[in-house]
């Protein structure tokens, strides 16, 4: 069966407090989305992107200030893979910024917002994520092991050998190929803090900026009965904590994951 392309706006612009991206509201199912729409026959996907700026959005190539920044490559849609998605980063002014609004959305959307990636997981969307990866926009997949004993979480201090040396948050850890969040967690427990634990959740993921870029991160929700702690070169220190006593802690991100798997 012949492939439908389909190009995938990404479209971002540099704000003072950093990128902001244009995310829009299908009419139909209330999902959000990059902007985007099918090849026409004899279209590159760089004209084809032109020209779904001008039929989405109402902004004219040739009258801005545009960038494509990259052209990624291409991937089956996960929601029907007889299309093919091709990302395209659009870089675009601040004059193109201010003269996007809501009353110039097509009948295919109806409302809009520039959001920032660690926003990204907020949003109800379906298949638009791969663009961020295929761009090179996010880095990876994480797993953050929250890991509970009789009440209280397992915290511990990233090392000076470490990257974010000094702050305080839950273990954590890079998927392997073909290795699943709860899978990674476990794992990351043993080898940073020799810890045996069992899986019982995993929240929503949510995108978190590290040192090192842009990271998808899950939270897996895990129980230990191990009070032994040792902590390899990674980690410096640690401490069993309620969840009143998180909200004190300079963490990376910690609150999040906390939210994501609903704990109270």
């Amino acid at each position: 069966m012949e492939k439908v392309e389909v190009a995938q706006l990404v479209i971002r612009t540099q704000t003072d407090d950093g990128y902001r991206y244009f995310l829009a509201r299908r009419t139909r199912d209330s999902c959000w989305e990059w902007i985007g729409g099918k090849r026409e026959e004899g279209e590159s996907i760089i004209e084809t992107a032109k020209r779904e700026l001008k039929e989405e959005i109402q902004i004219e190539w040739n009258n801005y200030g545009f960038e494509i920044e990259e052209v990624a490559e291409s991937y089956p849609s996960s929601v029907d893979s007889s299309y093919l998605l091709n990302p395209v980063l659009v870089e675009i002014g601040k004059k193109v910024f201010s003269d996007i609004s809501e009353e110039k959305l097509s009948n295919e959307h109806d409302n809009l917002f520039w959001i920032e990636l660690s926003e990204f997981g907020d949003y109800n969307t379906l298949g638009q994520y791969e663009a961020l990866e295929k761009l090179d926009l996010v880095e990876g997949d994480v797993a953050l092991a929250v890991v509970r004993r009789d009440g209280e979480y397992l915290l511990v201090e990233r090392s000076e050998e470490n990257t974010s040396s000094g702050e305080w948050g839950f273990v954590s850890g890079k998927l392997e190929d073909m290795e699943e969040p709860e899978e990674a967690a476990v794992r990351e427990l043993k080898e940073e803090a020799n810890i045996d634990a069992e899986p019982l959740e995993t929240g929503d993921f949510y995108i978190g900026e590290g040192e090192q870029g842009y990271w998808r991160l899950f939270p897996v929700l895990l129980e230990t009965e191990d009070r032994e702690v040792n902590l390899n070169w990674e980690l410096s220190d640690y401490r069993w904590t309620d969840l009143e006593e998180l909200e004190d802690m300079k963490t990376r991100g910690r609150m999040r994951a906390v939210e994501k798997l609903e704990l109270k």
